[in-house]
């Protein structure tokens, strides 16, 4: 678990595993609105040096940024109960192929598309601060984010 006091404490841990992410990686962020979801993902696009501002793809389900690896943005959080078979097809074709995935609002996600992932939960505690837990079965990950200050 790791303590972020502020958004840029945030980034700075979604820099770190941005830097150690490989292809296929995928990172489940899950929490409430406002506690920092995107603002990881911002951090993780900069330590895969993506050039392009990064926000929350609400409104198109997958927003796809170029850097060292492919950035795939999914915001999961206006599908109510479940996805399609169609937009399963796009999911799996995104999670774990050749870049590195971060889906918002996982919980929709079945349980073979998680496999693997790393999973981050995001507990607000009060207006700048966060408890962020992480659990990651890759070691590359894990290490980045220990490095970052968090205990996995």
């Amino acid at each position: 678990m790791l303590r972020s006091r502020s958004p840029e404490h945030t980034r700075r841990l979604g820099e770190s595993l941005g830097r150690a992410a490989q292809a296929g990686d995928v990172f489940l962020l899950d929490g409430p609105f406002g506690a920092g979801k995107t603002v990881l993902v911002q951090g993780l696009a900069a330590g895969l040096a993506v050039q392009d501002y990064v926000s929350s793809p609400s409104f198109i389900m997958v927003n796809e940024h170029q850097g060292r690896l492919p950035l795939y943005h999914v915001d999961l959080y206006r599908f109510d109960d479940k996805l399609d078979p169609e937009m399963l097809e796009t999911l799996e074709e995104t999670l774990g192929g050749r870049g590195v995935c971060a889906v918002e609002w996982p919980a929709l996600l079945p349980r073979s598309l998680r496999a693997g992932a790393t999973e981050l939960l995001f507990i607000s505690r009060g207006e700048s601060s966060r408890d962020i837990e992480i659990e990651s079965p890759a070691q590359h990950l894990a290490a980045a984010a220990s490095e970052a200050g968090a205990i996995c």
